[in-house]
């Protein structure tokens, strides 16, 4: 098995980014890939195209300000499943750490799409710590930050390109890269999962775990 770990980043990555993934538990080849100088989308979409041409059976997207357990890949590869992510903290408006995760459940009984990515859709801190207390581990999920995500390349056949895009709209909303294909995964009736061990560091002005 092959693992392509790779980190989409308009500059640099972070040195407390980089020593996690060089500590991480690594039960199988792995290559390491980071694309630099184009914005997430973009850098995400090269990501893709790499893991797909290289012939890999996961890629692990981590951003450059996501600092991963070193046991979150060993986790992620136990489920087999399509997509599976970890959680850490969503900023707040002064760049501070809330309670609340990128992580989202759909809460439209109509199952509208776009607009469901709201404050009383997340998934807060607690709920998530519970889960893994109960020993529920695996979580489904209507979508999540890409921060640190398992993807099965074979996904990518699957969607419709580009896989990430920032959709802008005439009211002023929008739809980021990550949720853009969170929603193509949710479109084709591919399930996407969060595992409730994995929490991760999320920079801030020190590093913050969602523990």
């Amino acid at each position: 098995m092959r693992v392509l770990i790779a980190v989409p980043t308009f500059e640099n990555i972070t040195p407390d980014t980089f020593k996690a993934l060089w500590d991480l538990e690594k039960p199988c080849e792995c290559s390491f890939e980071f694309v630099r100088g184009y914005d997430c989308a973009t850098a995400r979409n090269k990501i893709a195209q790499k893991a797909l041409d290289g012939g890999y059976d996961y890629t692990l997207m981590v951003d450059n300000d996501i600092t991963p357990p070193h046991d979150a890949l060993v986790n992620l590869l136990s489920h087999d499943v399509d997509v599976v992510s970890g959680f850490y903290l969503c900023r707040n408006k002064d760049n501070t750490p809330g309670q609340r995760t990128c992580v989202f459940r759909l809460n439209d009984r109509f199952g509208r799409a776009y607009f469901n990515y709201t404050k009383d859709s997340e998934f807060v801190v607690d709920e998530l710590r519970e889960l893994k207390e109960s020993g529920t581990h695996l979580v489904k999920v209507h979508g999540c930050g890409m921060g640190c995500t398992l993807v099965k390349p074979s996904v990518f056949n699957r969607i419709e390109y580009p896989w990430f895009d920032w959709v802008s709209y005439k009211n002023r909303e929008h739809l980021s890269e990550d949720l853009y294909f969170c929603e193509g995964l949710r479109k084709a009736g591919i399930p996407q999962y969060v595992d409730a061990r994995v929490s991760c560091g999320h920079l801030f002005r020190r590093i913050e775990r969602a523990e």
